[in-house]
């Protein structure tokens, strides 16, 4: 049987048995791209298939160019599991020196040492992020190593200051408006009679005290904590796109702190404090927005000490203020003088997967499942329906 083309004109004037000509630019030089035959077929209102040519999606090149688009697809998600595998691995790690820690305040009058003695707890607290936090993050960076894409952290100081003042006042700003969301919603847990057994500090009982609160609040967690989540983690999840790393390095933050009250918190303030470290590209700055985040607690603690709650309350609550005037002030400085969204990139080639796919892809696998809920049990467990005491 002969199945000789159809040569009859189609609705664009043209024969049917060839690729159509007419006067598209696209068709004056050979071959064409899938894309381009696809496009003039659609132009013309020809068919996309018809006896004796291979057109559109039925072109041996367009379907060996979706297969390697498929192929580049898979390799990425395989490798955002790997990634998220590290991360699993590395809060395990984190939870492993936790326990540690707990165990070793079982020692013959050590818990009773660390409930009467802030500064004995605030040395305890220093060692711990040391090492539950820094040396954990260090072992885990190993993990991260075995990748062709590690970063190493970014300990340079920012190129340009008046962006990284800027990005620190609302960094700031922002840190202090997520704490009043945190408030509220500690408020509702409350009114829904769900406690947490979290509480704030001590106080102070000497000046000593208050000096350690300093340094176990303002000065070392933010260096081990600024160093592990936006340093090792995030810096090696921005191959993947700066909005991704950004979203999955909070989202580890949060789940990090361990508490109901503190997770929510912790995550905001990773959202504020990531875009700070990657538009400014230094750790610095968001060691600085951290840094003074902490210190509020810790200067009010002092407060108390030298003066009375009233004292301390009232420097939070003007701090505060003061605090959200700058960061909004900021916030619109900055939108006038910069373009916050040239801050962020996604020029990697797997930039076909969208954000949600790649958090998910990133957190489904097997390790970081275990390990996120490991830290939502342990969460959950320090809920209460018995009211504090405080």
């Amino acid at each position: 049987m002969d199945y000789t083309p159809d040569s009859r004109p189609n609705s664009a004037g043209q024969p049917m048995g060839n690729p159509p000509q007419g006067n598209n630019p696209a068709f004056r030089g050979q071959p064409q791209s899938p894309a381009e035959i696809y496009n003039a077929n659609v132009n013309t209102n020809g068919p996309q298939y018809h006896y004796g040519t291979h057109q559109g999606f039925f072109d041996p090149r367009y379907i060996e160019q979706q297969r390697q688009k498929m192929l580049e697809r898979s390799k990425h998600e395989k490798k955002l599991r790997m990634l998220g595998t590290n991360t699993g691995f590395t809060l395990l790690i984190v939870l492993a020196f936790s326990f540690i820690f707990s165990l070793s305040l079982y020692l013959p009058g050590l818990y009773e040492l660390y409930e009467t003695n802030l500064t004995f707890a605030s040395a305890f607290g220093i060692l711990y992020s040391a090492i539950s936090v820094g040396l954990a993050f260090f072992i885990g960076s190993f993990l991260f190593k075995r990748s062709k894409d590690f970063k190493n952290t970014t300990y340079n100081p920012p190129k340009d200051k008046t962006k990284a003042f800027l990005l620190i006042l609302i960094g700031f700003g922002g840190c202090l408006v997520s704490n009043y969301i945190t408030v509220f919603f500690r408020a509702f847990m409350e009114g829904m009679g769900i406690y947490s057994d979290y509480n704030a500090l001590q106080d102070p009982s000497s000046t000593l005290d208050v000096v350690m609160i300093f340094i176990g609040t303002a000065i070392v967690p933010p260096l081990f904590e600024e160093f592990a989540l936006r340093g090792v983690l995030m810096q090696n999840l921005r191959k993947y796109g700066d909005g991704f790393a950004i979203l999955t390095s909070a989202f580890a933050f949060g789940i990090f702190h361990g508490n109901i009250v503190q997770m929510p918190f912790a995550f905001l303030c990773g959202l504020f404090i990531g875009y700070a470290v990657i538009a400014t590209e230094s750790l610095w700055t968001g060691i600085i927005i951290h840094a003074l985040m902490n210190a509020m607690s810790a200067v009010s603690s002092g407060l108390i000490y030298y003066f009375d709650e009233y004292a301390s309350n009232t420097f939070f609550y003007v701090a505060s203020a003061i605090g959200i005037v700058l960061g909004v002030i900021a916030f619109i400085a900055y939108i006038a003088r910069y373009k916050p969204k040239d801050s962020l990139k996604d020029n990697t080639p797997s930039n076909t997967i969208s954000l949600g796919e790649k958090f998910v892809k990133f957190n489904t696998s097997p390790i970081m499942v275990i390990a996120v809920i490991i830290y939502i049990i342990n969460a959950i467990t320090q809920l209460t329906t018995t009211p504090p005491t405080y």
